[in-house]
């Protein structure tokens, strides 16, 4: 049954209702939100996120004479999109993948609205919902892609310029001095803000979709491009100078200071076409009066839709605390290989080679020899696996980082056929003064083995919700070569023919200590 009230009476019921549903969804996912604010807290690159929520209020709240006119109407539709966020919040958090637990969890909070509030309701502050997925600390997986524009951006700049450069990798030579391509330099804080700006711009300043979309295009070329120019200029300034400038901290604040130039440029460039004048005719005649009377849906109707979707939110967070319970493995992992495995015979380690595996329950790493030929293995056996402790992260590296050990020189896939091993692995050249070493990775997950980390993660999920456990590894096999990479190949691949039902007998019995 509906009833009538006065414009914006009728809303004090539906936002208690809202602002209490909210809060108790934040609630039962209290770990993901605090992922987010803690991840806030800890890096620069993702501080914005701290105003992302307070700038899409404010622009809810430059709306609230027109939101006052609409009703109030549950949505159905809403509610579904909410339950398959929920769902998707649990293969996301079973896999172990954070940041799409966080994508998830954030576009709850719109779906909430609109299955409480409406979908017409819902479309009219459109803008300001979609901002908070802003709120997300998203950019890693675009690190090394932006690693490497910049790289070849740089060095093919100062090749046009005339400059001499030699390449490895991200690390390249000119006759003044060295220089590297580091995470610092990807310009990923650039892109973030560019982009956070650029949609807020466009809201502001735009009402045609076209131009918002073509602005907010720009606000991501133009950093990417950008951040390139810039790192060329800073080791140009670095070379005229003889490597007196640039060289410090000081190219951090030359960074930042062309990066606020290159925002202002691209926003004066911008207000040209703007179209920021009053508020649209539609919205004006459907402003209330005070007093015309709106017809409204019983806030006790609604009400049933909110507890419904608290009960769908809970559902699935219910379901993996359930699952963790029945396939925690309290038993220590004991992971260890043998002396000798066929014609290999362990001996002391050679290529220095230290993997890190954070998190990791066990950890072997053994070299062996046959004949001239060297081959060394690492395995980090994740128990349990968890956020910041499993087989599958971005804080698993090959090489530290560290100036004195080795560096990648470069990365691509290779199929194999061998018995009992992966049909392709991760393939890294790497480089330590004038030694050469070739390094192969892959994952085992519940006795599937794979070098692609997407069905890694996709295995992990499976396993998790299926209840068949929950432990993973990160296998590394490695080998030095002289001239070409080929002569690793051989004794790689001649390695795993003898070593493969080892390596898997090996994790098998270790994922079976109870």
């Amino acid at each position: 049954m509906l009833t009538s009230r006065p414009p914006g009476r009728h809303w004090r019921g539906y936002l208690t209702l809202l602002i209490v549903a909210l809060v108790v969804l934040v609630w039962i996912y209290r770990e993901t939100a605090w992922s987010l604010v803690a991840l806030w807290q800890r890096s620069e690159t993702y501080a914005h996120g701290f105003m992302i929520y307070p700038v899409s209020l404010y622009l809810i709240w430059r709306e609230r004479r027109y939101l006052g006119s609409i009703t109030p109407c549950p949505s159905a539709l809403a509610l579904a999109v909410f339950a398959a966020l929920g769902l998707g919040w649990m293969v996301a958090q079973s896999a172990g993948v954070q940041v799409v637990a966080q994508y998830m969890f954030v576009a709850m909070i719109p779906a909430l609205t609109a299955a409480i509030l409406g979908l017409r309701l819902a479309r009219a502050i459109a803008f300001p919902l979609a901002f908070t997925l802003l709120a997300v600390p998203f950019g890693e997986i675009f690190i090394m892609p932006l690693i490497n524009f910049t790289a070849d951006f740089t060095v093919l700049a100062l090749q046009l310029t005339g400059i001499p450069v030699f390449r490895e990798g991200n690390h390249f030579t000119i006759p003044s001095g060295n220089w590297s391509v580091v995470e610092a330099c990807s310009g990923l804080r650039y892109l973030i803000a560019s982009l956070t700006l650029g949609c807020l711009y466009a809201y502001l300043t735009y009402r045609s979709r076209l131009r918002q979309l073509v602005f907010i295009a720009l606000s991501i070329v133009v950093p990417i491009i950008a951040n390139g120019l810039r790192a060329y200029l800073i080791v140009l300034l670095g070379h005229l100078s003889n490597m007196r400038l640039a060289v410090g901290v000081d190219h951090l604040i030359y960074g930042w200071l062309f990066f606020g130039l290159v925002m202002l440029v691209l926003f004066w460039a911008g207000s040209y076409w703007r179209e920021d004048g009053p508020v649209t005719a539609k919205r004006k005649a459907a402003a209330p009066n005070g007093t015309a009377r709106i017809a409204v849906v019983p806030p006790r109707r609604t009400a049933v839709i909110a507890v419904a979707a608290l009960a769908i939110a809970w559902a699935p967070h219910a379901y993996l605390h359930l699952l963790e319970r029945q396939t925690f493995n309290p038993a220590p992992a004991a992971l260890a290989l043998p002396q000798a495995i066929g014609p290999w015979t362990a001996v002391s380690p050679v290529a220095e080679l230290r993997p890190s595996s954070p998190g990791a329950a066990s950890t072997v790493m053994q070299e062996y020899r046959s004949g001239d030929r060297v081959v060394g293995i690492y395995i980090a056996f994740f128990r349990n696996q968890h956020q910041g402790a499993e087989a599958v992260s971005s804080r698993n590296l090959l090489v530290d980082g560290n100036r004195r050990s080795w560096s990648v020189t470069g990365e691509s896939m290779r199929n194999l056929a061998l018995a009992n091993a992966p049909g392709s692995v991760r393939q890294s050249r790497l480089l330590r003064g004038t030694r050469y070493l070739l390094a192969w990775q892959w994952y085992w997950l519940g006795d599937a083995q794979t070098a692609n980390a997407y069905r890694a993660k996709w295995l992990q999920a499976k396993q998790r919700l299926l209840g068949t456990g929950n432990d993973g590894a990160n296998i590394v096999v490695f080998a030095p070569y002289d001239t070409h990479p080929s002569q690793a190949v051989s004794t790689m691949e001649s390695f795993l023919a003898d070593a493969a039902p080892t390596i898997r007998q090996s994790l098998q019995q270790a994922g079976e200590q109870r």
